[in-house]
C-alpha cells in the first residue's frame, strides 16, 4: 500500500512504502524506539528516508535505511 507523501530529504512528493519486518528491526534498534509501524520509506533509490506517517521530519537529522545486500 505505498502513497505518495512529501519528502523532506527528497524536497519533492515521492512514493512512500511501509517499512518490512527486517526494516523494522533496524529502525527500532536504530532509533530506540519500541514502536515503528507508523514508520514510512522513500522508496527513491537514492534517498530512503525514514518519516512516520504525520511528521514528514521526526528526527533531527535525516534517517537513511540502508540498502539491502
Amino acid at each position: 500500500m505505498p502513497r505518495t507523501m512529501w519528502c523532506d530529504t527528497c524536497k519533492s512528493d515521492e512514493t512512500h512504502r511501509p517499512l518490512n519486518d527486517a526494516e523494522k528491526k533496524w529502525a527500532r534498534d536504530r532509533t530506540a524506539r519500541k514502536y515503528v509501524g507508523d514508520f514510512w520509506l522513500c522508496t527513491k533509490p537514492a534517498c530512503r528516508n525514514l518519516r512516520t506517517g504525520g511528521n514528514k521530519r521526526p528526527f533531527p537529522d535525516p534517517v537513511r535505511l540502508p540498502v539491502p545486500e
